[in-house]
């Protein structure tokens, strides 16, 4: 029986974090993290690309030399937006990161470099079936292996607010409840955009708003001052999430999830915002909804990028 080899890659502005998994599971110490070289021309970007693939790939057939004719080999990027999944094309503009390839389809460049990368250091690879798909789409897919018959919506919050909607372990994008695609950054929110309130930028215009950024200058050294007992600091979570629960509502209610998901860097911060979020969604119409949180965002994110190659 042929083994599923996945090489995955979750892309970011400043990290390139990849590891390779065998029919599903983590390979031992092929978890490893690059610089994105984000801002460098488009031959660096493609040839960087194409030696992450290279090195997994040979870190693979290092450690399974018995694994060399009964593999089927893929290639999963968790790619952040905006950018055509489907096609491969990177969309990034205007952001400071990837505006070399923007426009570019990657399918078709880095099957062009295939043979032996255009800068001739790298060796050959196998075809290779080659899928992206959004960071916090394949973080859901990821957490719906752990509950495979549940409906619910996943949030990542972090730079950005990003989303996706499931049905047992199925990505949602129309329905009930669902915005187009199931992206909730581009729905308007006060005077601006979701992802404008509910992320780093959102939480720090509130603190600023309070008075009290000069004394916390991140997320994280304002976590430090509510939990130390600043009311001011608290009264700026409790407000986020407060407003995140009224973003969510009329999304809950038509697409009554079983429970909300969250991850990334904010996340971390649930203790302090979670109440204000559960307290807005439970006096509603969804008095059983939960919210749990992920520690391991980037497992969850790589088990989604292999389950893109399985039937879920």
């Amino acid at each position: 029986m042929s083994r599923n080899i996945v090489l995955a890659l979750d892309v970011g502005g400043t990290f390139i974090k990849t590891c390779v998994l065998e029919d599903g599971l983590p390979l031992q110490g092929s978890e490893m993290e690059f610089p994105a070289l984000a801002d460098r021309d488009r031959e660096t970007i493609l040839d960087h690309f194409i030696s992450i693939f290279q090195a997994q790939y040979d870190l693979y057939q290092h450690q399974r030399r018995d694994a060399v004719t009964d593999c089927l080999y893929h290639i999963g990027m968790a790619f952040p937006g905006p950018f055509d999944y489907r096609q491969g094309i990177c969309l990034i503009q205007g952001l400071g990161k990837f505006e070399a390839i923007y426009g570019l389809n990657l399918l078709h460049a880095f099957r062009e470099r295939w043979p032996a990368g255009s800068s001739g250091k790298a060796g050959p690879l196998p075809d290779m079936d080659i899928r992206f798909e959004n960071d916090a789409r394949l973080f859901a897919l990821g957490v719906s292996a752990e509950f495979p018959r549940a409906r619910f919506i996943a949030l990542t919050l972090g730079t950005g607010l990003g989303s996706a909607f499931i049905d047992s372990s199925r990505i949602m994008e129309s329905g009930p409840g669902i915005p187009p695609n199931g992206w909730l950054y581009d729905q308007p929110y006060l005077d601006g955009r979701a992802d404008d309130l509910f992320s780093r930028r959102g939480i720090l215009k509130l603190a600023r708003e309070a008075g009290i950024l000069e004394t916390a200058t991140d997320v994280k050294e304002l976590a430090h001052e509510a939990r130390q007992g600043n009311a001011s600091a608290r009264g700026v979570f409790a407000e986020f999430g407060a407003r995140l629960g009224e973003l969510l509502q009329p999304y809950v209610d038509g697409y009554r999830p079983d429970f909300i998901m969250l991850g990334g860097q904010i996340s971390k911060s649930h203790d302090l915002f979670g109440p204000a979020l559960l307290n807005r969604l439970q006096s509603s119409s969804s008095p059983a909804l939960t919210v749990r949180t992920a520690e391991h965002v980037l497992a969850y994110t790589f088990r989604g990028i292999a389950r893109m190659f399985s039937e879920v």
